[in-house]
């Protein structure tokens, strides 16, 4: 993005990130300069962080954002770090947070996040209820 064939920044000229917000940008800076983030900050950014590491292709960022939703994964996040990892492409972390899914389809289900998620993502809808079957099957 900044390399000076494509992007032709002058010294007074300025870089707009659109999708990130202030605090997001600093917190994506602060990781960038240390390599860590204090977990509040990760647990507060960890969606926008992600996807920021996938548009700019920041692979360490997006491991360490992937550990922190396997590791903090619950009923009540499960369908956000699902799609973020659609929007991401990752499929390993899509296949771990299914699995987490399945597993706990009741609450998930039945909580007043899934019909709007379900408005919003049908196709992980299916996703979801042939991972549900499969782990039925497997029982």
């Amino acid at each position: 993005m900044l390399d000076p064939d494509v992007c032709k920044v002058q010294p007074m000229d300025t870089l707009t990130l659109s999708e990130l917000n202030y605090e997001e940008l600093e917190c994506l800076l602060e990781f960038l300069y240390t390599g860590s983030l204090p977990k509040e900050k990760v647990e507060k950014h960890v969606y926008s962080l992600s996807l920021a590491a996938d548009k700019y292709e920041i692979p360490y960022l997006q491991k360490f954002c992937d550990r922190h939703m396997t590791r903090s994964i619950n009923t009540s996040n499960a369908l956000d770090f699902l799609e973020i990892s659609d929007i991401c492409s990752n499929i390993s972390l899509k296949e771990s947070m299914l699995n987490f899914i399945a597993k706990n389809m009741e609450d998930i289900a039945f909580s007043d996040r899934y019909e709007e998620f379900a408005l919003k993502n049908p196709h992980l809808c299916v996703q979801i209820t042939r991972a549900s079957v499969k782990k039925a099957k497997i029982k």
